[in-house]
């Protein structure tokens, strides 16, 4: 199939997108994947390249959908979504909570960025100053009473100081519903082909490998084996249904109560 006519799908290269891209990334004969060109990189650099065109499908982070106006359409059945503790989405304070005035945020995230705001306001009646940092920071050195960490780094700091704020867990507290971190979204008006299909099929496939993926990933990331498995099997889920369109409408209404997002905006689906 000809570079061209192929459809521009970006992903990220976090362990929990593994078990929705990873057939796509080890078996070039996976059925549907000729029809798909796959590029990868962080949440937000995502968000940007889809809003841009360069991309025809993304997994983006789920508060751009509801920021963009482009006409935009989610791809049934697959999101990045908690259920209760998430691990990999952290609020690394070197202070008690109630005590937290400033915040860095990693800029790889934008969905979190959003929910620590979200959290910190109704759960804590809290409204710190935000800024941004590099996902790599030290949370024990840097210049603020917290840090928001997602993803693999994340999960590298668990631990690392006094106090921390599970993010996942707090939505949960807050609401009683799931959290939905990402999903892949496509852009109006482009041909898709069978591509949702493919990416659909693949999500089934990636979970039933989630044993083999922790073990290769565990490796990469040097975490031990049982933290990639039990993380991939018992924080992240991968299911769109109704209790996640819940938890999707929840944060949307709440995003647009503090000025995170668009009013007015509706799930359009493919």
């Amino acid at each position: 199939m000809a570079q061209e006519s192929r459809v521009k799908v970006g992903a990220v290269s976090y362990l929990n997108t593994k078990p929705l891209i990873y057939p796509l990334l080890d078996d070039p004969q996976f059925p549907g994947s000729e029809a798909i060109k796959l590029s990868l990189a962080v949440p937000s650099r995502l968000a940007t390249k889809l809003r841009d065109r360069a991309l025809d499908v993304g997994l983006i982070p789920i508060i751009e959908y509801f920021r963009a106006d482009s006409g935009y359409r989610i791809i049934r059945h697959i999101s990045i979504s908690s259920r209760g503790p998430v691990l990999s989405i952290q609020l690394l304070s070197r202070v008690p909570i109630s005590a937290i005035r400033r915040v860095a945020l990693d800029t790889s995230s934008r969905s979190s960025r959003a929910l620590v705001e979200i959290v910190l306001a109704e759960k804590y009646h809290l409204h710190p100053e935000f800024y941004s940092c590099s996902p790599t920071i030290d949370p024990q050195s840097v210049d603020a009473d917290a840090v928001l960490l997602i993803g693999d780094a994340a999960l590298r700091q668990l631990g690392t100081t006094d106090y921390a704020l599970d993010l996942g867990a707090e939505w949960n507290s807050l609401t009683g519903l799931p959290f939905v971190y990402a999903c892949w979204v496509a852009q109006g008006g482009v041909e898709l082909k069978n591509v949702p299909q493919t990416l659909l099929s693949a999500k089934e496939v990636g979970v039933d490998k989630i044993p083999e993926i922790a073990r290769i990933e565990s490796q990469r990331l040097g975490f031990p084996e049982t933290l990639c498995r039990d993380y991939l099997t018992g924080h992240i889920f991968y299911e769109l249904g109704d209790p996640e369109i819940a938890g999707l409408m929840r944060f949307y209404e709440l995003a647009v109560k503090y000025d995170l997002a668009q009013p007015d905006v509706t799930l359009k689906f493919v």
